[in-house]
């Protein structure tokens, strides 16, 4: 009886885990839109121009997002790997899910919190500049959550020294 106790409240703490990260991946969102600086499309007699200068700032909207989702990530993945630690190989789908469940919930809070659709400015005037919508254009951006994540519990369990319990015996003889 008292296994499944323990398989039950073991099952209870990885879902608690999971849904704290999630909470934070919210925050995260906050946090990338409000250190982001989101290119601006330029009205122009042609119509509404993406300059150099405002693409690079999208490469660096994305790089935020990466940076933040591999920090957030890993510091995770080693307090989840170190309170959870009994749970042993389990643990790495629930990184890798978690993860990228954050990623997908910090991304859509950016979109939510950041600046709307450039399509949808009424009446835009000849000079005006509109603030593009924060993108996450790569997939690998979404990516690099997990593959954190996955290096932060190869390094809490690397450092915790979790070993296997098979024991040698000293005397090799002893075996026959």
């Amino acid at each position: 009886m008292s296994g499944g106790h323990g398989a039950r409240g073991a099952t209870g703490r990885a879902v608690l885990a999971v849904l704290v990260l999630l909470l934070l991946s919210v925050g995260a969102g906050a946090l990338w839109i409000g250190l982001s600086r989101p290119p601006e499309w330029l009205v122009t007699e042609q119509g509404i121009v993406l300059t150099e200068e405002a693409s690079g700032l999208q490469v660096g909207v994305e790089l935020l997002f990466v940076a933040i989702g591999a920090a957030l990530s890993l510091l995770w993945a080693v307090v989840v790997g170190f309170v959870l630690r009994r749970l042993g190989w389990v643990l790495a789908p629930i990184v890798v899910a978690g993860t990228l469940l954050a990623s997908v919930v910090t991304w859509r809070v950016g979109l939510w919190l950041g600046p709307g659709d450039p399509a949808a400015t009424t009446d835009p005037q000849i000079g005006d500049l509109i603030p593009a919508q924060p993108a996450v254009d790569a997939l690998a951006s979404f990516l690099v959550w997990p593959i954190a994540g996955l290096l932060g519990l190869l390094l809490i369990t690397w450092a915790t020294g979790r070993r296997s319990r098979v024991s040698v015996p000293a005397d090799p003889a002893s075996l026959r």
